[in-house]
């Protein structure tokens, strides 16, 4: 297998190109607003945002105030700045009866409320009635807006000697036929069977099916430590720390947070994916963002590379491997991830 080099440049000029995301205008920052400029430093669209990402299928993110909204390379606000969250464009196809493969359109996740449930828009800025389908080939970044439909189910099976108070949930393990509840007998979760064995003790403060990943586990707290075990029971991650959250990261992949005395760790069902000693960690959309003891931060790219923390501030331009950061002299320059074969590049190495 090729050897893969991983290091790290700031960028002055680029002529890079990547999927999706257009690089022909570069986001800067001048004061506390940004704006736009070529790579040879040409100002395009002056710096009046309070945030500008990178420019997909010909339209922008900013942030104007509190919110977002999108414009055009000529710097016109083409939609207006009403959204929480404001995606990068890109193709979608929406199914249509007299023609194979649809229509293809343009489309956008976005949501207009503070929770951040999100909904898909046209290049009007109009919600559409559902969100257009994906090529499996497609850019992974930021794929899967869809707007959340929460589900409530009744339930009618019959208690077993009073084994639960209240059926809350069910799930299948892949290959079984066996059903598996999720209920709360005084006040405390636990899972059984349809033949009403207890499969997980009744001895947890919650228990929370986590579905996006294949095959769900179980996100359960235990008089406030949080923990995972897989859906039969068994113990992934002991429930002992302060908080939790997972985040779904390309493919059905989801990736699990974990804090506790002070310290901030990131795991998958299977192995330690940031095992280093960093005081925070925030997933922003598309990798997370490192903080050590300094309060320096650094950044770590869902293919596992990462860049030590070493800066005053990082943020990541979206839809591309480049962060802004700020350097401890404070000044504003780019970073970009370099990933290649060895053996094409022994000279440039």
């Amino acid at each position: 297998m090729n050897k893969i080099i991983l290091g790290c440049f700031l960028l002055i000029t680029t002529g890079v190109s990547a999927q999706q995301t257009d690089m022909s205008l570069i986001p800067f920052r001048q004061g506390d607003k940004w704006g736009y400029t070529t790579a040879d430093r040409n100002i395009v669209i002056q710096p009046k945002f309070k945030e500008a990402n990178w420019f997909s299928e010909g339209f922008a993110s900013v942030k104007i105030g509190n919110k977002f909204g999108y414009i055009n390379k000529a710097g016109k606000l083409v939609i207006p700045a009403k959204f929480t969250v404001a995606k990068p464009f890109r193709k979608g196809y929406l199914p249509r009866a007299d023609k194979q493969g649809g229509d293809s359109v343009l489309f956008a996740g976005a949501s207009l409320v503070a929770s951040g449930v999100e909904i898909c828009i046209n290049t009007k800025g109009k919600t559409t009635p559902k969100c257009p389908a994906m090529s499996e080939s497609s850019y992974p970044e930021n794929k899967m807006p869809v707007e959340t439909i929460l589900n409530v189910k009744n339930y009618t099976l019959p208690n077993n000697n009073g084994l639960f108070d209240k059926i809350l949930d069910d799930y299948k393990i892949s290959g079984f036929e066996e059903i598996y509840y999720v209920a709360v007998k005084n006040g405390q979760y636990g899972v059984f069977n349809s033949k009403f064995d207890t499969i997980i003790p009744f001895q947890f403060t919650s228990i929370k099916v986590n579905r996006n990943q294949f095959p769900p586990f179980l996100e359960v707290n235990k008089n406030g430590k949080y923990g995972v075990l897989t859906t039969d029971g068994k113990i992934v991650i002991n429930p002992e720390y302060v908080d939790m959250y997972t985040v779904s990261v390309s493919g059905d992949k989801t990736l699990i947070v974990l804090r506790k005395d002070g310290k901030t760790f990131v795991k998958d069902m299977n192995n330690d994916i940031i095992s280093n000693v960093y005081t925070d960690i925030v997933y922003d959309n598309e990798g997370f963002v490192l903080t050590d003891a300094n309060n320096l931060q650094g950044y770590y790219f869902t293919n596992n590379s990462i860049i030590q923390p070493k800066y005053s501030e990082v943020k990541r331009m979206s839809g591309s491997n480049f962060l802004m950061v700020k350097t401890n002299t404070g000044k504003f320059a780019y970073v970009k991830l370099l990933v290649w074969n060895s053996f094409q590049n022994n000279s440039r190495a």
